[in-house]
């Protein structure tokens, strides 16, 4: 459960900051802009997809780091 938790954890506080930006972002560029929203909406889906990508390549480098301790006996 320890791994798993700390895992949580960092992602939820990413997602957090990820989103703050993000919402500053879109209100510094497109504030009262009915067009731009879609332009918005947009940006919004592609920070959503990198977001999710780099946390399954963290996710990804914490499996190999794991393994790596295991092999060489620790843990």
């Amino acid at each position: 459960m320890g791994r798993f938790f700390d895992f949580a954890k960092r992602r939820i506080a990413g997602y957090i900051v990820f989103w703050i930006l993000v919402f500053l972002f879109v209100g510094l560029f497109y504030n009262g802009d009915p067009p731009a929203q879609a332009a918005g909406l947009f940006v919004l889906f592609l920070a959503f997809i990198g977001s999710l990508l780099f946390t399954r390549r963290m996710k990804r480098k914490q499996r190999e780091r794991r393994q790596a301790a295991q092999q060489t006996g620790g843990r």
